[in-house]
C-alpha cells in the first residue's frame, strides 16, 4: 500500500510536487483557489476542504503564498484535532518561504498540540520539483529527520540539515532568496543597457552564461527577459516583493545597511504598484525600459 501524502497549496511549486510524489505515493491535494487546474488522477486525489484533508493522512508538505495562509492551515488543522479528539502525531513538512520569528512561534504551538514540523524551505522552481531535484534548506529535531527522511529524498536531491534549531532553515532560505532577488534586477539592468547599446541580446546572453558575469537566475529569468515571456508567470512577482521584505526584516534586526537589499525591494514594491504583481518576476525589466528624466 502506497503512503498517502498531503499537499496543501497547489501552485506552480506545488503543483510540480504533486506530479512527482504521485509517481511512488498516493497523493491528497488542496488549494484555497477552488479553480486550481489540477485535477483528480491515479495516485492524486483533489480534495474540497481542510477537515477532509485532515482526516485522509497524518503527512503534510505545505508549499503556498505566505505565513498567512500557513497559519490559517494550521490553526485549522489544530482545531480539527482538538474537536475530533485524534492522539496521534501529525507531521508537517513546511517547505512555503517564512520569516525564522514566525516559524519558532508557531512550531511552539504545535509541538504543544502532538504536531512533529520540519522547517523545511525548498529552492529550485518547479522544473526541478517535478524530477525530485529541489534543494531543501532545513531545520528539525533529530528524530522526525530521520522518520521522514525517505520522503525528503524524493522532494529533493540535495538535502541541507542545519540542526535542531527550528527556524534556521528558513533564516538561510530568506538570504538565499535575498541574493536571487538582487540578481534578477542585475540581470534586468545588464539586459537593458545591452539593449540600448544595440547589442545583439541572444549574444551577450551566450557570451554572459560563459563569463564571469554569469549566474544561475541570469542563465533562467535573463532568458525569459529577452524573449520577454513574463506574462505567464512560473514564479509571480509579488513573491520576490514578499522575500525581499522578509530580507529587509532581518537586516533591520541586525541595525545594518544593506543598499542593495532595499534597492531590490524597492523595484518589486514599484512592479506590484504598477499592475505587475501576477507577471513572472522577470517583469521587472519592464520598469527599466524606460527613458530617465535625469
Amino acid at each position: 500500500m502506497k503512503k498517502e501524502i498531503g499537499i496543501l497549496g497547489l501552485g506552480s511549486m506545488g503543483t510540480a510536487i504533486a506530479l512527482n510524489l504521485k509517481k511512488k505515493y498516493k497523493i491528497f491535494g488542496y488549494d484555497v483557489n477552488k479553480h486550481n487546474r489540477l485535477k483528480s488522477t491515479k495516485n492524486f486525489l483533489l480534495i474540497n476542504n481542510l477537515k477532509e484533508i485532515f482526516l485522509k493522512t497524518d503527512t503534510f508538505i505545505i508549499i503556498v503564498l505566505n505565513e498567512n495562509q500557513c497559519e490559517k492551515i494550521l490553526n485549522t488543522f489544530i482545531k480539527i484535532k482538538k474537536n475530533t479528539k485524534i492522539n496521534k502525531k501529525y507531521t508537517i513538512i513546511n517547505c512555503t518561504t517564512v520569516s525564522p520569528n514566525w516559524v519558532e512561534k508557531i512550531y511552539k504551538k504545535l509541538k504543544k498540540n502532538n504536531f512533529e514540523y520540519i522547517d523545511c524551505p525548498v529552492s529550485g522552481g518547479p522544473k526541478k520539483a517535478i524530477k525530485g531535484k529541489l534543494s531543501l534548506i532545513l531545520s528539525s529535531n533529530k528524530n522526525i529527520y530521520k522518520k521522514n527522511l525517505a520522503l525528503l529524498k524524493d522532494l529533493g536531491s540535495n538535502i541541507y540539515n542545519l540542526g535542531n534549531k527550528i527556524g534556521t532553515g528558513s533564516t538561510v532560505k530568506i538570504i538565499n532568496n535575498c541574493l536571487a532577488g538582487i540578481q534578477i534586477v542585475s540581470a534586468a539592468e545588464a539586459i537593458i543597457l545591452a539593449k540600448k547599446e544595440k547589442i545583439n541580446l541572444k549574444k551577450l546572453f551566450e557570451i554572459v552564461n560563459n563569463s564571469s558575469g554569469h549566474s544561475w537566475m541570469f542563465a533562467d529569468r535573463g532568458k525569459r527577459m529577452i524573449e520577454k515571456k513574463y506574462f505567464k508567470p512560473l514564479s509571480r512577482l509579488s513573491i520576490f516583493k514578499k522575500d525581499m521584505k522578509l530580507a529587509n526584516k532581518l537586516r533591520k534586526k541586525h541595525f545594518i545597511n544593506l543598499p542593495l537589499t532595499k534597492v531590490a525591494l524597492k523595484m518589486y514594491e514599484k512592479g506590484c504598484e504598477q499592475g505587475l504583481e501576477n507577471f513572472d518576476d522577470s517583469a521587472v525589466i519592464r520598469l527599466l525600459d524606460k527613458k530617465l528624466v535625469n
